[in-house]
């Protein structure tokens, strides 16, 4: 079972990586308003771009585009430069859902060191021997267009998710009343913020 869960996650990295690592068609949007169409990388926060996939690659990042958009058949990616804190550089975003509020999404790989407890792994003056293992995690962020920085809101069971989503949203009474009796439940961050944009926000 460990063995599987180890599989999967590193598939998930290899997806992902490789969804960042080659030419998509984009469109990347300057400071200023202007865009231009070509294809297009994630790679390191910064965006590689080419006009056509022949042409040579130039690097862009957050002192010249605003956003890259990733566009294909049946599917638009959005990633926007946002500045996290006050400290950081602005970093590439997945821009979720628009509207009065943004949900943004970032995507990282940790890397957690644990005991091995197994008997067979206590050996030569019972030292624990222990294995490093790969976890892909998703951070969420929600952002007003009026504010300055997200605020990034911890999803589990065993997060602070309902503190900061019940004070992020504290101005929409309704909703606060479907989160505290779990009508709304951690995994639903989408449809907390849909809910939002839709139901309280636009009334």
């Amino acid at each position: 079972m460990k063995q599987t869960i180890k599989s999967l996650l590193i598939f998930l990295l290899f997806l992902s990586t490789s969804i960042y690592a080659q030419d998509r068609e984009c469109i990347i949007f300057f400071h200023e308003g202007d865009s231009i169409e070509g294809v297009g990388q994630i790679k390191n926060n910064k965006v590689k771009f080419k006009i056509t996939p022949d042409s040579k690659a130039d690097s862009w990042d957050f002192e010249t585009i605003s956003k890259i958009k990733f566009v294909g058949l049946d599917f638009v990616e959005t990633y926007e430069y946002v500045k996290i804190n006050s400290s950081d550089k602005p970093k590439l975003l997945e821009l979720v859902l628009d509207g009065e509020v943004h949900l943004y999404r970032m995507t990282k790989l940790q890397y957690f060191t644990m005991p091995d407890l197994k008997p067979t792994a206590i050996a030569k003056g019972g030292v624990r021997y222990s294995e490093t293992t790969e976890q892909f995690t998703e951070l969420y962020y929600l952002k007003r267009k009026k504010e300055q920085y997200p605020t990034y809101i911890n999803l589990g069971i065993l997060s602070n998710w309902k503190k900061t989503a019940t004070n992020y949203f504290s101005d929409c009474d309704i909703l606060i009343r479907k989160i505290k009796d779990k009508t709304f439940n951690s995994i639903q961050i989408k449809e907390i913020v849909e809910y939002y944009n839709y139901i309280c926000y636009e009334q």
